[in-house]
């Protein structure tokens, strides 16, 4: 008795799962518009004040906990659009400059203002040494 009872349930759970599924028409299967993601423009003593000034303000951001995250891209966006010039100008920079948007990076995902604070410290002597 009981095995026919549980070879009816198996058999009625089967076709439970083979009910024709059903699409709705009216649902929108348009995807997003693609968003486009533009450098700064701009020359390198314009750009690197402008990443400072990111870079020092990011460890109140991190702090509120509002706007870090984006800071932190707006500061790797400046290094990207930076990039080029300091690689061909300050070949033995690059590491570090890329070492201070990870700084920022970590900052802002893992709520370290710590991080940001020696990113805004490194960050200076940096552009001490390439605005001179």
């Amino acid at each position: 008795m009981i095995r026919r009872a549980a070879l009816a349930a198996t058999l009625l759970l089967t076709l439970a799962a083979c009910n024709p599924t059903t699409y709705d028409s009216s649902a929108d299967t348009t995807l997003p518009p693609s968003t486009s993601s533009t450098l700064p423009a701009g020359t390198l003593q314009e750009l690197l004040p402008r990443m400072q000034h990111e870079v020092a303000g990011l460890s109140a951001l991190v702090i509120t906990g509002k706007g870090d995250g984006e800071s932190a891209t707006r500061i790797e966006q400046y290094w990207a659009a930076l990039t080029p010039e300091v690689t061909t100008r300050w070949p033995d920079l690059v590491e570090d400059f890329n070492f201070v948007v990870r700084l920022c990076r970590d900052a802002a995902d893992r709520r370290r203002p710590a991080n940001a604070d020696r990113a805004a410290k490194n960050l200076d002597a940096l552009a001490t040494a390439v605005l001179g």
